[in-house]
């Protein structure tokens, strides 16, 4: 965590930040007069987060105006969150892009932290049995079912199939048995008249042949 954390202080404007890791100590550059409160907006931070996935609002960022300076906070994982100070007048793209390959980072640290748990708790035979996919070993389904979206929503598609996939992987498990709770994310997307069953159908057989393969 701490060359990730190093990776996002080196961004123009970022004056400190910090990450928080469930279960695992804070990694930091807060000056130690400041670590008090920044343990309290975390659990402040963290239970907005909470909220809003609870009624199934998928916000990961959130500001605070402090002077002329933000205090803002990423969810950069359902476990990890990342709190910045930064400057008001800052490259916020720039920013978004080094949170976006952070939170990459960390979600990859973490599945192989889950993996090596599996492997540690059970025989190895059942801990093979049970470690995720990969995210290519699901690349071929999830391009079909990009590819199908597109029928309906043309090049928007790739931006909406993109998020829907986000929110898939913050509440369930990538593996082959949670793929139609996938199809059920980005069935709400369409018309429910006649579109939802359409891609509903198609999406099934791409599926269906992807597990009997």
């Amino acid at each position: 965590m701490e060359s990730i954390l190093k990776g996002i202080t080196l961004l123009r404007g970022v004056h400190y930040a910090c990450i928080y890791q469930e279960g695992k100590e804070p990694v930091s550059t807060f000056p130690d007069e400041m670590s008090a409160s920044m343990n309290l907006s975390h659990d402040l931070i963290d239970q907005i987060f909470s909220a809003l996935k609870a009624i199934d609002k998928s916000h990961n960022e959130i500001y605070f105006s402090m002077g002329d300076r933000f205090l803002v906070g990423y969810l950069m994982h359902e476990t990890c969150i990342a709190i910045l100070l930064t400057d008001k007048k800052i490259n916020f793209p720039l920013v978004h892009m080094g949170i976006k390959s952070a939170s990459a980072k960390i979600q990859r640290k973490i599945k192989e932290e889950q993996q090596e748990k599996i492997a540690r708790l059970a025989p190895q035979q059942v801990a093979a049995e049970q470690v995720p996919p990969t995210d290519e070993e699901l690349q071929p389904v999830l391009d079909q079912l990009s590819t199908i979206l597109k029928k309906y929503l043309g090049p928007a598609a790739i931006f909406v199939f993109e998020d829907d996939v986000k929110k898939w992987k913050k509440t369930y498990i990538q593996s082959h048995e949670n793929l139609p709770h996938l199809v059920e994310i980005i069935k709400q997307e369409l018309d429910p008249n006649k579109e939802q069953a359409d891609f509903y159908q198609q999406a099934k057989i791409v599926i269906d042949d992807f597990l009997d393969s």
